[in-house]
This record gives C-alpha cells, sequence and structure tokens, in this order.
C-alpha cells in the first residue's frame, strides 16, 4: 500500500525525484574541481583558509629555495605556489556558477589567474611589480565584489545544486 501526500503525490515518487537534488562535496573537491557551486560564506572561509596555508607554504618553499639567485628565484617560488593559484580560481569558479554566471566570467576568472601569476613572477622591489600588483588589484576587483556580495541562485541551476540545500 502506498502513501500518498498532501497534494496527490505518492511520497515513494517523491523520494526518487531528480528535483530533490543534495549538495554533497567534500574539501578535496571544494578546492580544486571546477564544478558545481558554493555559497559566499564557504567561498569567504575557504579564500581566507587558503591565505593562510599559502602564506605557511610560501615561507617554506622560500626556505628551500633561497639559494637562489633574485630572477630565477621568483620564477622557481611562482611554480611551486601553483597548487595555491589554482585552488583560489576553483573557489572563484564555483561561486561564479552559484550566481549562475559561467561563461565569460569564467573567462574572466581566468584573466585574473594569468595576471596575478605574472604578478608573482615580476622582480621583487621594482617598477615593475608595483604596477602588476596596481593593474591586478583593478582588473581583479570585480571578480571578487561578485563573488563575495551576489546572492546565489536559489535552488538548483545548470551547475549544480543549491549549496545551502533550498530547492
Amino acid at each position: 500500500m502506498e502513501d500518498w501526500g498532501v497534494d496527490g503525490v505518492s511520497f515513494s515518487d517523491m523520494t526518487n525525484s531528480p528535483v530533490k537534488e543534495k549538495w554533497e562535496m567534500s574539501l578535496i573537491d571544494q578546492l580544486t574541481s571546477l564544478e558545481g557551486r558554493i555559497n559566499a560564506l564557504r567561498y569567504i572561509l575557504l579564500s581566507v583558509g587558503i591565505l593562510v596555508a599559502g602564506i605557511l607554504y610560501a615561507i617554506i618553499v622560500v626556505v628551500l629555495i633561497s639559494f637562489l639567485p633574485e630572477p630565477l628565484l621568483t620564477i622557481v617560488f611562482t611554480i611551486f605556489l601553483l597548487p595555491v593559484y589554482y585552488s583560489g580560481f576553483s573557489l572563484n569558479v564555483k561561486r561564479l556558477q552559484d550566481t549562475g554566471r559561467g561563461g565569460g566570467w569564467i573567462t574572466y576568472a581566468k584573466v585574473c589567474l594569468v595576471l596575478s601569476i605574472i604578478y608573482g613572477m615580476t622582480p621583487l622591489d621594482s617598477d615593475i611589480e608595483l604596477c602588476m600588483g596596481g593593474i591586478y588589484g583593478i582588473v581583479s576587483l570585480p571578480l571578487w565584489i561578485v563573488c563575495i556580495f551576489y546572492k546565489g541562485e536559489v535552488g538548483s541551476n545548470a551547475f549544480g545544486p543549491d549549496p545551502l540545500g533550498f530547492s
């Protein structure tokens, strides 16, 4: 015998419904995958976590490669930090997808990623480092505004289920 809901739909039909998607993503997937969505609070917390872990990792890398001459040091340092850059990029992509932005905004996030890598490879205490820092900051500002302040779409969208569990 089947149990029937208030609107005449069988409860057993409701449990098999594709509308009832659940957001499940491990921490590794949140930091490495380009699929899915994350909400603003999780974006901020993971970004701060990446920043702290990245600083600690950068200190270790600098200690290990400090014997290298200056131009080579910045290049090797940036290469070692590519996983940190990628984790930040994947958070940006998932946050943009939560707000329903894809395509052009993802390309814009890629441009910001490339600018941050170029900024990381500029010689320390040079005029070009100051210039690249300013360019990166100005170009990335709209991306940060969207990722931090824009509300995500309620319910599932083309990029996955709602990270807050609303349907």
